[in-house]
């Protein structure tokens, strides 16, 4: 899948785990799957210590929205 792609299934898949476990579950609980979404992603490294470190559902749509505007490319 494409870096757009991948952004949009992590957005979704953020959305319904708020929406079924509450927002500091829900945050807590998707900390393990950002390795899978952004595996191949130059970089991936910083974005995901970034998004597990947020807190608040805020932070996590801020910096999803930072990878979607940098020039970040898959490898691989």
């Amino acid at each position: 899948p494409t870096l757009d792609e991948r952004l949009a299934m992590c957005k979704m898949h953020f959305d319904k785990s708020l929406e079924w476990k509450g927002p500091k579950a829900g945050i807590f609980e998707m900390r393990r799957h950002y390795a899978h979404y952004f595996r191949g992603l130059e970089g991936a490294k910083q974005w995901r210590t970034r998004l597990v470190d947020a807190d608040f559902a805020e932070q996590v749509y801020a910096i999803l929205e930072e990878i979607a505007a940098s020039d970040a490319v898959l490898v691989g």
